[in-house]
């Protein structure tokens, strides 16, 4: 790209020069500019900010390599982790080289193997829905949870009041008679 700066100005230029050389996904060690996520066709930066929130500064991963290794799918199906996100992914393994000719494949069904060997290859979408699914499942068991031991509890202090003031009744009879 031309940038004059005699038109844009210094500033202007120098910013669009950081901008365009300086990384846009750092995964621990392995750091991915956008001119090296450009040359495997992945254009969105924004995803690949959210990608590096999630595995450098929220899992705290060391590198690309351990996350092909590593880390479950599962394990990513996090709030902000979309399919986007997910592609930025795949991409950044293609740009590193890891993982074959079809990197994202690969890593998704090196984790998601049942007993036998056999990949069970469900979509992005379909793993996340079943995450919020249990979530939610969860969040519901453990409110029901909560009120049955308040409930509980409040029935045991009303029979302690009813057996206190019962007694303290018959102590008041048995003292003015």
């Amino acid at each position: 790209m031309n940038l004059a700066a005699s038109i844009l100005g210094s500033t202007a230029v120098k910013h669009l020069r950081d901008s365009a050389t300086a990384s846009v996904l750092r995964v621990g060690s392995d750091t991915l500019t956008r001119g090296q996520l450009a040359a495997v066709q992945c254009y969105n930066f924004h995803a690949a900010r959210l990608l590096t929130h999630i595995l450098h500064d929220l899992l705290k991963v060391p590198n690309l390599r351990y996350v092909y290794e590593k880390v479950p799918p599962l394990q990513l199906a996090v709030p902000n982790m979309g399919t986007i996100s997910l592609a930025v992914l795949g991409a950044a393994f293609e740009a590193k080289k890891i993982g074959g000719g079809t990197p994202l494949e690969s890593y998704v069904r090196k984790h998601t193997a049942d007993n036998n060997g056999k990949p069970h290859f469900i979509t992005w979408t379909t793993l996340k829905h079943r995450e919020q699914v249990e979530l939610a499942n969860e969040r519901k068991a453990r409110k029901t949870r909560k009120r049955a031991r308040r409930d509980q509890a409040h029935e045991q202090r009303v029979e302690r009041f009813e057996e206190r003031t019962a007694a303290a009744a018959a102590e008041a009879r048995t003292t003015s008679s």
